[in-house]
């Protein structure tokens, strides 16, 4: 089974709560998630879920796309997009192929 593939852009996200927020435990109360899990978010050792996202969003005074931008221009991320395109494409082309 394959390794999951954590998103990254901890370094990001801790430039947004240090630039917009007053400290670490306002943040956690704008975002209502807990002050460890939002360290682990920004040492890149736990992946956000979507609801997680929009709640970092708007606790960032921001959109979800514009979070959501900020995540896909981080490298690790686009090479793993890019990674997960061709394999699904890999598959699509074996379905293709199994039913010719």
């Amino acid at each position: 089974m394959e390794e999951k593939q954590p998103i990254r852009f901890g370094h990001k996200l801790k430039c947004y709560v240090k630039n917009n927020s007053s400290s670490q435990e306002d943040f956690e109360e704008l975002s209502k998630l807990d002050r460890k899990y939002i360290s682990n978010l920004e040492n890149d050792l736990s992946s956000p879920t979507l609801s997680t996202l929009y709640k970092l969003a708007a606790a960032l005074g921001i959109t979800f796309m514009e979070l959501a931008q900020e995540i896909d221009e981080v490298k690790e991320n686009q090479n793993y997009l890019i990674s997960a395109t061709k394999e699904v494409e890999e598959i699509k082309a074996m379905q293709i192929n199994k039913k010719h």
